[in-house]
């Protein structure tokens, strides 16, 4: 059956059906408005409500022009027949059946076009009479994404400056001068396949005269503004702008860079004793440096390395110990081939990572380590093991660590009347015959993590072993690579 032949009959009959006043519908507001792409809801109140609205009501909505009538929504006695819906508007509508109760028709429809502009029919039917009412919906489209050109005219000394957006219903432009002078302009508009107008509007101005200069789209306000000669491409004047300002600062540099040349250069030569530069960029004090000047370093690291030795004495071990890591199962390379206890020993400046699970071991062998430093020589293992290279030996127990870095190798090592963080931390950044050994570490100390990673940026030759269990450090190990590790078998140490 034609569906515009049936809207013409109920129309037609509907004031006959009606007569009587039974059952009436209501429109208010009777005009909607929404942007495209959005939603709107519309509502036609309908009086008296049936019993049961879902079984006792027939609910119509029409979209309709003089010479066209489209299907927007049918629901039968609860039943929304989708068979019968114009395909524009499918799966973009809906009725809300709960509002039904409360003598309530709101149709909504999602995504709008702007072909759904137009007069809408809510035509409703209960055994009591049938009625209708009409109401328009107009879909607009701001002018809010406004582009701006400028292009400079050939053989003229002339600009010409064009704003370009796209919107519904056509909009006038309007071009105002700082001084909120109008300006004539050319404007023209073009429909878009998404039935929009694209208004391309433009004006002359002279490119030396220094002014601002906006676009409007008078329908909703939306405008842009050209601010001459600043907005110029390629601007002479703000380009030799430009120019001065990096040469004064390339001029302001290299004085800086030659009053610190000379400010540095004098300080070494006439007060070497007041102040020098640690390895951070700032001043150590001058008691400082007096202990480790040029002059002193070499004293200073003697009396670190024998106050060290002197703390290791408690951390003694067997000959028998010591035959133990003759059995090359225990320690192996990345490879998973066996390695020996020299291999413990970085390069200068090279950073080693020991990974064995808990009860492996690490411990004891970073005890080994301590001992044969410490005894030189003397000691039991000297035939597998050869520290003589290391000056210097530093062991934390980063297990019990509650500072940071230097903190705790000053309070763990008892050097706290012997060397100053300072002192401490200048040696090992330039010693690469001074080894770092770090037990039990474990990423997560916040303090402790940021101060170790801090050290091994600045170190220039200190070597680094860390001593730890799978996965507790991702995040330093990754820097590092699995060419600088060593793994630890799990074995019952015997004495």
């Amino acid at each position: 059956m034609d569906w515009a032949l049936v809207f013409v009959l109920q129309v037609t009959f509907l004031p006959f059906i009606t007569s009587q006043g039974l059952f009436k519908v209501e429109a208010k507001p009777n005009k909607y408005s929404s942007e495209l792409g959005g939603d709107v809801e519309m509502k036609c109140r309908f009086d008296p409500v049936p019993m049961n609205p879902l079984t006792g009501l027939k609910v119509y909505w029409y979209w309709t022009t003089n010479n066209l009538v489209r299907k927007v929504y049918v629901m039968e006695y609860g039943k929304n027949n989708l068979s019968l819906q114009d395909v524009d508007f499918q799966g973009r509508v809906k009725l809300n059946t709960e509002e039904l109760q409360n003598g309530l028709a709101m149709l909504q429809v999602s995504r709008l076009k702007m072909n759904d502009s137009g007069t809408y029919q809510c035509l409703m039917e209960t055994e009591l009479g049938t009625d209708y009412k009409k109401m328009t919906l107009t879909v607009t489209a701001p002018y809010k994404a406004v582009t701006r050109h400028i292009q400079e005219v050939a053989d003229r000394d002339e600009l010409l400056l064009t704003c370009q957006s796209e919107g519904y219903p056509e909009s006038p432009v309007v071009w105002q001068d700082g001084q909120l002078q109008n300006i004539n302009s050319n404007t023209t508009s073009v429909s878009t396949p998404d039935q929009l107008f694209k208004v391309t509007s433009q004006i002359h101005i002279k490119s030396l005269e220094k002014n601002n200069y906006t676009c409007t789209f008078t329908n909703d306000g939306h405008n842009a503004t050209f601010h001459i000669p600043d907005d110029i491409p390629n601007h002479p004047v703000k380009n030799d702008t430009l120019i001065v300002i990096l040469i004064i600062g390339l001029i302001l540099l290299i004085i800086v860079a030659v009053l610190t040349y000379q400010q540095r250069k004098g300080s070494g030569t006439h007060n070497t004793r007041n102040r020098l530069v640690n390895g951070r960029g700032g001043f150590v004090s001058a008691p400082v440096c007096l202990q480790i000047g040029k002059e002193n370093d070499d004293d200073l690291r003697e009396n670190l390395g024998a106050s060290l030795k002197a703390h290791y004495t408690d951390y003694s071990f067997s000959t028998e110990m010591g035959r133990h890591w003759d059995h090359p199962q225990r320690l192996q390379n990345n490879e998973g081939q066996p390695a020996t206890l020299q291999s413990l020993l970085p390069e200068a400046e090279e950073m080693l990572f020991l990974e064995g699970p808990p009860g492996s071991g690490k411990t004891a062998l970073a005890h080994i380590l301590i001992s044969s430093w410490a005894k030189g020589p003397t000691d039991t293992l000297t035939n597998l093991l050869d520290l003589s290279i290391l000056h210097l030996l530093l062991y934390v127990d980063c297990s019990t660590a509650k500072g940071d870095l230097f903190q705790e190798i000053i309070s763990q090592l008892s050097l706290g009347e012997k060397v100053s963080t300072e002192e401490l931390r200048t040696v090992l950044t330039r010693s690469n015959d001074a080894l770092l050994l770090l037990d039990g570490y474990r990423e997560g100390d916040q303090l402790f993590d940021d101060s170790l990673k801090m050290f091994i940026s600045e170190r220039r030759g200190c070597r680094v072993l860390i001593m730890a269990c799978p996965g507790h450090c991702p995040i330093l190990r990754e820097t590092v690579g699995t060419r600088e590790l060593l793994k630890l078998q799990t074995q019952t140490v015997k004495y």
